[in-house]
């Protein structure tokens, strides 16, 4: 169907990006390549996969430095390469049987491209004097598969071990229940077992074979210890204060009152005419 100003719509369908779910994120497209690879060996149908790369970046690696000696060399190897196929040319055509068309173009192809490489770096002035080499790499690399088949993918690769990145589909960790319906995933139980380490033992825990300290009360029970403030925090094995000095407090008993009648005292007065 075309409209009024008689163009149809463009029908190419490998201009748009493909759409489905992601199963998994790499840093580099060789780590993508394995995952795809991996999917095409477990018989799954790869063409519904797509890789996308994300965040295209212009890379440009120095390899080296520029100077008339390395300008010269390099241009005269690429001239001797040209004539070399040129003179390769002449003696297959030619009717003599010998190489010496061959070395004549070598020699004529490394001179020119000398001069010619030589006086092009002289017009530079020095503003590009090193060698390097570019390619476009992109930051992120996605995984795509289309929505039907996302799921088995994922299963897939869950048993491909991925080490380094950390959005490749994983095993469950152990003790993980899938979700119910409807409802909240479960949290992985507690083995009975497993005992917290930072847990403060009970107060009135008396390591075996020691004798609790204190008076003995009438039936043999012992009594809490008088004079001896307890903290907050367990006592050690050997019965110290498991942080900083107990401190008690000195028993001086009761006051005792005087018995027996006590005879009042009398204070001398002195006259105040004497």
């Amino acid at each position: 169907m075309s409209n009024v100003l008689g163009r149809t719509a463009s029908r190419d369908e490998g201009r748009t990006l493909p759409k489905g779910e992601t199963v998994g994120r790499y840093s580099a497209y060789l780590d993508a390549q394995k995952a795809v690879d991996f999917l095409a060996d477990s018989k799954f149908p790869v063409q519904k996969v797509s890789i996308i790369g994300s965040d295209l970046k212009m890379v440009e690696r120095v390899t080296g430095r520029l100077s008339y000696p390395r300008v010269a060399l390099a241009s005269a190897a690429t001239g001797a390469w040209f004539g070399f196929f040129v003179g390769l040319i002449l003696t297959l055509f030619g009717d003599g049987g010998t190489y010496l068309p061959i070395i004549t173009s070598m020699a004529l192809g490394a001179v020119f491209w000398m001069l010619f490489g030589v006086i092009t770096y002289a017009f530079q002035r020095g503003k590009r004097d090193f060698t390097s080499t570019s390619q476009v790499i992109a930051t992120s690399y996605d995984v795509i598969v289309e929505p039907d088949s996302a799921g088995e993918a994922r299963r897939m690769l869950q048993q491909l071990p991925m080490n380094g990145q950390s959005q490749h589909p994983a095993r469950a960790p152990q003790g993980w229940q899938p979700p119910a319906a409807g409802g909240q995933p479960q949290q992985p139980t507690t083995p009975a077992a497993w005992q917290d380490p930072l847990a403060q033992p009970p107060r009135n825990m008396q390591p075996a074979g020691e004798q609790p300290t204190g008076s003995q009360g009438s039936a043999g029970e012992p009594t809490p210890e008088s004079g001896v403030r307890r903290g907050q925090f367990a006592d050690l094995p050997d019965g110290r204060p498991q942080y900083g000095v107990r401190v008690t407090q000195p028993d001086n008993g009761p006051a005792t009152e005087p018995t027996g009648p006590q005879e009042p005292r009398e204070t001398a007065q002195q006259d105040p005419k004497q």
